[in-house]
Parts: structure tokens; sequence; C-alpha cells
């Protein structure tokens, strides 16, 4: 039996070596104190971008070189790594803070080069980040939320309603459908020309995981899937998604394709998607998705 927990690791932002310490996140005391040692580690953010390297290392800023009265929120927890705490903080609006030389890049275009656990730790950060920015007021009754348990609760600040709202993470299914020895790669009109990738859709309310793929397989290309099998999972914080991957049979090989969800779809062998790739012809995603991993997975059998 497959372990799928070391295979979702596999994907790139799997895996952080990080131990999450939630049960810390309400200690007070302990947070102060770890803001106070000097061994403690902050991984800065501007504009959801994270300070690198000119060699697309991970840049850990230790607390002595920021001064953390000019954050636009407090540091945020991410855990121990190594019994050393990290700690994500947004820079965007502190531009006068000392920081160590290094460049604020995209993660989605600095990750294929960064260690597996980085790229991971940078994941985790971006999306707990952006999670805060976005949750300043109360969905509830419109009052601002305070700051709370190390960033991972934001609570309403009106007493009457005092809501707690904790991280949401947007829930994508995504598929590589087979008929045969064939598997079909679909493309969007804003994408490349000549990139293909795998069916992708977001989770409906009331919905299970196997019914949404089968769903956005329907309405995207017009086929029925059945035996419906896990792949692996992979967060993905563009902005605040997690990619849930399957792999799925079609009953027929016959498309009717939604020209308001997708430009084109065609079934291919792998010898043709080896040989248009190697031609030139045909591309797939970037390495760093899990659609990359699931063609792959296919093409190897």
């Amino acid at each position: 039996m497959r372990n799928n927990l070391a295979y979702s690791a596999l994907n790139y932002f799997g895996e952080s070596n990080l131990d999450r310490v939630h049960l810390l996140r309400k200690d007070e005391a302990w947070i102060a104190a770890r803001l106070q040692d000097p061994e403690t580690i902050l991984v800065p953010f501007q504009g959801m971008k994270p300070l690198l390297t000119a060699e697309n290392q991970l840049q850990l800023v230790r607390l002595a070189q920021v001064q953390l009265q000019n954050l636009a929120q407090p540091p945020i927890l991410l855990g121990l790594r190594h019994d050393k705490a990290y700690f994500a903080i947004d820079v965007t609006n502190a531009p006068e803070v000392p920081l160590a030389g290094g460049v604020y890049q995209e993660l989605r275009e600095a990750t294929l080069q960064l260690a597996r656990p980085d790229s991971g730790l940078l994941a985790y950060a971006k999306a707990i980040l952006y999670w805060n920015r976005q949750n300043q007021f109360c969905s509830v009754c419109g009052s601002p939320t305070l700051f709370s348990e190390a960033g991972h609760v934001r609570k309403c600040s009106n007493p009457v309603c005092n809501t707690s709202h904790f991280p949401r993470t947007d829930t994508a299914v995504i598929t590589m459908i087979t008929c045969g020895d064939k598997g079909l790669l679909a493309r969007q009109a804003s994408w490349p020309a000549g990139m293909y990738a795998s069916i992708a859709g977001f989770l409906e309310p009331g919905e299970t995981l196997e019914s949404a793929v089968a769903r956005e397989v329907l309405e995207e290309t017009g086929l029925k899937v059945h035996h419906v099998q896990y792949h692996s999972s992979q967060p993905w914080p563009f902005p605040a998604s997690i990619m849930v991957g399957f792999i799925a049979e079609a009953e027929s090989p016959d498309l009717i394709i939604d020209p308001q969800e997708i430009d084109d779809a065609r079934w291919f062998t792998r010898e043709e998607v080896k040989e248009l790739v190697a031609a030139g012809e045909l591309s797939l995603p970037p390495a760093l998705s899990i659609s990359y991993r699931l063609i792959q997975d296919w093409l190897n059998g």
C-alpha cells in the first residue's frame, strides 16, 4: 500500500520540516520569550513576495536586524524547526525596517530553485499572511478583527458579536483523465501557446471530492468518469488553495468541450506526449504544480 503522506510530500510545497506547535499559539509568555530569543528566525514578505538571496536561497532574518514595532501586524508564529522558532512578518508597509541583503521575489517563479522544505515553509508563511491581510474585518458584523493566537485566529472586536475567525483554504480538485491507453490534456485560452494540463476546478458546497471531479470533468469536457482514485495533494498559495489530485477513467472518449471553460482538449498516447514535448510542439505545466506530477506519473505508467 502506498504511503500517501510521503507521496504528497513529494509535491512542491508539500514538505516544510516544521513542527507547527499549535498548542503553544495561545501561550503568550512562550511567544514573548521566543520573540526575545536572538536565535528566533523571521521570514519576511513584502507584497506577498518572500525575501530570497540572489541565488534563490531562503533569506533568514534574525530578530536583531528587525524593528518589530514598525510592522503592520505582529509576527505570525509558523512553528519550530531544529528547535528554533520561525515567524512570518509582513514588511510591506514598513520599508524602513532594516533587513539583510536579498531580493523580494514571486514565490511561483523562485520555487524550483528552493530546497523542498523551504518551499513548503514559504507556502505556509504566504498563505497565513494573506489570510490575515484579507480578514481585517468581521464577515458577520463588519467590525475590525483583532490579531489572536499568534496570527492563527482573528477575533471580532465587537463584544456583542465576538466571532472567532479561523484560516480558510479553498479546495480544488485536479484530475488526470484516461481512456484506455490515452490521457486527456486540456488548455485555457489565456495560457501560453501549446501548453496543456489536467482538468481542475473548485469544490462546491455540499459536494464530495469525488463528486466534484465528476462534475468538473463533465462540465468542461462532456465526459462521464468512473474509478475516481486519489493521487496526492498540494498546498497552492496562489493565493490560498489546496489542490487535491485524482486519476479517473472516462466511460467513452467522446468530447463535448465547453468553450467558456476551456479552449481545447485532446486525447494523447504517452508516446505522442513525449514526442510532441521533445519537438517543442507541446508544453506541460510548470514542474512545481501537481498537474505536472499527475501527467508525469501517467507518462511513467
